[in-house]
């Protein structure tokens, strides 16, 4: 069964790469010639498993290839609910507009491990050495947990209906998702003494968020590094570009 897709296109580009990019949104600062948002939904095209294509981004998005383009509103939880609201299959894949090394394998290996189980939502996480091993130097947001130490992807698939229902919940956890030590806070005191203590474990992750919502949680660990891998900064610019470009010099 496939799913819909919504990509996350409302970023304004107010970042570190404003300076070097005059386009208003991240997802159009341009990648070897091409809008950023381009090579997302290259690959959304490309997964056998994706039905339908939902961008919520600026008005004037101009994209070839999606079902459909919805305005921005401007927070990122506004604009989830935005996209989840169109989606019309049971369960959507929510991706951003940032990630242009992403590829159909990827994306179509996650869902296929996101089949075995009846969780309300799925993260991907990412292993280190995985990451590292592909984008050396590209400083990423770490954390460590019994089975190893991981970094969080820029994808996630969510029960649309249940994912509405708490909103208020996922404006904190995207608020402090790149920041573990508040995200610990939300998630109680069995979970800081687990993170203080080098014990926290995928399962018990998933044990606090069903105490927390009432809902599986279920995190995937994904051999793909380029679901961690994010271009929020210059020297991810670069490093997105020169594989780019040597992608298009051996396809040549």
């Amino acid at each position: 069964m496939g799913v819909d897709a919504v990509v996350l296109a409302g970023a304004r580009n107010d970042g570190d790469l404003a300076g070097f990019s005059d386009q208003d949104y991240e997802a159009l600062i341009e990648i070897n010639k091409r809008p950023m948002i381009e090579y997302v939904i290259e690959s959304l095209r490309g997964t056998p498993l994706i039905d339908r294509i939902i961008v919520v981004g600026p008005g004037e998005l101009n994209v070839e290839g999606v079902n459909q383009v919805i305005t921005a509103k401007g927070d990122l939880v506004s604009n989830i609910e935005l996209g989840l609201k169109a989606s019309l299959s049971p369960y959507t894949l929510i991706i951003s507009s940032d990630i242009p090394l992403i590829t159909p394998e990827a994306i179509e290996s996650f869902l296929v491990e996101c089949e075995e189980d009846k969780a309300a939502f799925y993260y991907p996480i990412v292993r280190k050495e995985v990451l590292e091993a592909s984008f050396p130097q590209s400083n990423r947001t770490y954390f460590s947990l019994e089975e190893g130490v991981f970094s969080g992807g820029n994808i996630f698939l969510v029960n649309g209906e249940i994912l509405l229902q708490l909103t208020s919940l996922l404006e904190g956890i995207l608020k402090w998702r790149k920041q573990p030590w508040k995200m610990a806070y939300l998630l109680g005191f069995k979970f800081i003494i687990k993170l203080l203590t080098g014990k926290l474990s995928i399962s018990l992750i998933e044990e606090e968020l069903f105490n927390l919502t009432g809902y599986l949680g279920k995190a995937i660990v994904l051999d793909h590094p380029e679901v961690g891998f994010d271009v929020d900064k210059l020297e991810h610019f670069i490093m997105a570009e020169n594989i780019h470009k040597s992608s298009d010099t051996k396809s040549g």
